[in-house]
């Protein structure tokens, strides 16, 4: 069988990650030296889809290291109700693949009026949210062909990682270039064991996806990439919100899938998974963690340090949802509904 264009781009992230670093070295330090020179006192992040997904371990970082409240921009304040907020000590990131989202874009734009500093991540020089950024990083992955993002998600935070580290100081987020592409082939390693899987959800109706604290950005992304390759409801949920009333769904015909790869929240996935188990829930497991990995019905287990193992689980859910699809009769790399789709 041809191999997806999809798996093809997933492949191909060791190397790409490697021209992401280099180009990118010098400006995240220069963009950190300036950050820090403008003293902002909050964070935006704007962002859509898989963007929005990278962001939301910024948000974490940013506030656990660099020790400022972060929010989510909510663009129709500024797109529908042409609302004024006073950034004028907010950092904003505007994070975008193709760097034409006009949502995204108008948040920048009415940032720049308040004199905000403005940081756009985006795949796309020349692009509208690059050229209204007063300052970018660029993936540097290649155009993406795939509708379903990878590569940009990967490289994406490698760059907010290395930006808050910059920022910071803190050696809990200081990457080693090589630890990093050895994080990501050994996700590339485990496509067998995948691929022996995914059958687990070839004929799910429901799925549900569950994460807490920094592995919730994973279980967003995992939940997006299997509606809009596999095209069947998937639900994310932080574990702790989970238990305020979504529980009640839980039965035999929910598989869930969890991540575990943070040794802070490690012990809330096991008694997820206790308590799935006891529902009747078959679960699987995304997890450096051995407890973890003996606790769920089926288990990807990777022998990667924390920090890295972020990236060694990127590549992995990206490899079981481009199988996944293939598997259910899809094409992940081609939806008519989402070649025409412009958000405003």
């Amino acid at each position: 069988m041809k191999e997806t264009v999809m798996l093809s781009e997933i492949k191909a992230q060791p190397e790409l990650i490697k021209r992401c670093m280099n180009t990118n070295r010098e400006l995240i330090k220069e963009i950190g030296q300036k950050i820090n020179e403008f003293k902002p006192t909050n964070i935006l992040i704007a962002a859509r889809g898989t963007s929005l997904h990278s962001g939301m371990l910024a948000k974490y970082l940013f506030q656990l290291y660099y020790h400022l409240p972060v929010s989510i921009a909510t663009p129709s304040v500024f797109t529908v109700y042409d609302g004024e907020v006073d950034l004028s000590k907010t950092l904003v990131i505007a994070i975008s693949q193709s760097g034409k989202g006009k949502d995204i874009c108008k948040v920048v734009e009415k940032a720049n009026k308040c004199n905000a500093f403005t940081l756009g991540i985006t795949n796309t020089k020349g692009s509208i949210i690059a050229n209204e950024c007063k300052y970018n990083l660029w993936n540097d992955v290649d155009e993406a062909v795939s509708y379903a993002a990878t590569k940009t998600y990967t490289s994406s935070l490698y760059l907010l990682i290395s930006l808050i580290y910059e920022l910071t100081g803190n050696d809990d987020l200081k990457l080693e270039d090589e630890k990093v592409i050895k994080a990501l082939n050994e996700g590339l390693s485990h496509y067998e064991e995948i691929k022996q899987l995914v059958p687990v959800l070839k004929d799910a109706e429901n799925t549900l996806v569950m994460a807490r604290g920094k592995d919730l950005s994973l279980a967003m992304e995992l939940a997006l990439k299997i509606k809009e390759t596999s095209h069947y409801p998937v639900h994310a949920y932080p574990c702790s919100e989970f238990y305020h009333g979504p529980i009640v769904m839980v039965s035999e015909k929910t598989p869930t899938i969890l991540f575990g790869i943070d040794k802070v929240t490690n012990d809330n996935i096991v008694k997820m998974i206790k308590d799935l188990k006891y529902l009747n829930a078959k679960t699987i497991a995304f997890t450096n963690n051995k407890e973890i990995k003996n606790e769920a019905d089926y288990a990807l287990y990777y022998d990667v340090e924390d920090k890295y193992a972020i990236f060694t689980s990127a590549i992995m859910l990206q490899l079981f949802t481009n199988e996944l699809s293939v598997l259910r009769g899809n094409n992940p790399d081609f939806h008519k509904v989402l070649e025409h789709i412009e958000t405003i």
